[in-house]
C-alpha cells in the first residue's frame, strides 16, 4: 500500500520542521538519538500496527548499530492527544488539563472508569524515555471541518505540556508528530470506500499538525 508520511519535529528548543518526503531536513539526524536512548511511540494504530509490523524499529537498529537502544510501543487504536480509552484504566486521559479536550471523544464517563491499569503518564514515567514520537490526528479527523479548532487547541496542550516534563529525570523528551497516512483507493477491487472524502480531512487535520509544530 503506498503511504505518504509527514513528520514534524517539536521540542522545547525553537520547533524544528521536518517533512518526510517534503522539505529537506535540517540536518541528518533532526532528532539525535544518543547511544542508550530509550524511544517510546505512542498515540493511534498506525504506531500501533508497528507492533505487528516492526519495520521502523528494525531500521533504527540497522541505522545505530552500535547503539544500545531501547524502543518500546504504547500505540493503541482510539488514541488521542487527550484521551486514551482502556478498559482496565480507571483514569482514561491523556496529560493533565485534557479533560477540557476530552469531548467528543468520551462521553465524561469513560474518562473515570473502573479498573488499575496504570495511566501513560505513569508509564512513562516508568519508562523514562528519551525520545518520543507521537501518532495522531487520524481518529480526530473523524470530527469533520467542524473539528479543526478543536484538535488544535488540544494537540497544542499536548505539546506545551509534554516538552516541559523530564520522565527521564534528566531533560524534556525530543518529540516528533507523525500525521496520519492517506486511504488508498482500492475501490475497484474492493467494497471500500475510495478514500476522497476522507482523504480532504486527512490532509487538513496533517496541515494543522504542521502549524501546531511550528508555533511549538
Amino acid at each position: 500500500m503506498t503511504r505518504r508520511l509527514t513528520v514534524f519535529v517539536a521540542m522545547a528548543v525553537p520547533a524544528l520542521l521536518l517533512l518526510a518526503g517534503g522539505a529537506p531536513a535540517q540536518s541528518s539526524d533532526p532528532i539525535p538519538v544518543d547511544k542508550k536512548a530509550r524511544i517510546v511511540l505512542m498515540g493511534n494504530g498506525l504506531g500501533s500496527r508497528m507492533i505487528h509490523f516492526p519495520h521502523f524499529e528494525t531500521s533504527l537498529h540497522l541505522r545505530y548499530p552500535e547503539h544500545q537502544l531501547i524502543v518500546r510501543n504504547m500505540c493503541d487504536e482510539g488514541n488521542t492527544p487527550s484521551f486514551r480509552p482502556h478498559s482496565a484504566r480507571k483514569y482514561q486521559l491523556g496529560f493533565p488539563g485534557a479533560e477540557k479536550f476530552c469531548q467528543p471523544y468520551c462521553d465524561g464517563k469513560t474518562a473515570d472508569a473502573e479498573g488499575h491499569f496504570e495511566t501513560e503518564e505513569a508509564w512513562l514515567a516508568r519508562l523514562k524515555p528519551d525520545v518520543l514520537i507521537a501518532f495522531f490526528g487520524f481518529n480526530e479527523s473523524f470530527q469533520g471541518m467542524a473539528g479543526l479548532e478543536h484538535f488544535r487547541a488540544e494537540l497544542d496542550a499536548f505539546l506545551k505540556h509534554t516538552v516541559l516534563q523530564t520522565y527521564n529525570g534528566m531533560a524534556p523528551p525530543k518529540l516528533a508528530l507523525v500525521s496520519p497516512t492517506a486511504i488508498q483507493d482500492l475501490s475497484a477491487t474492493l467494497d471500500v470506500p475510495d478514500g476522497r472524502a476522507q482523504n480532504a480531512l486527512l490532509a487538513a487535520y496533517t496541515s494543522v499538525m504542521e502549524a501546531v509544530a511550528a508555533q511549538n
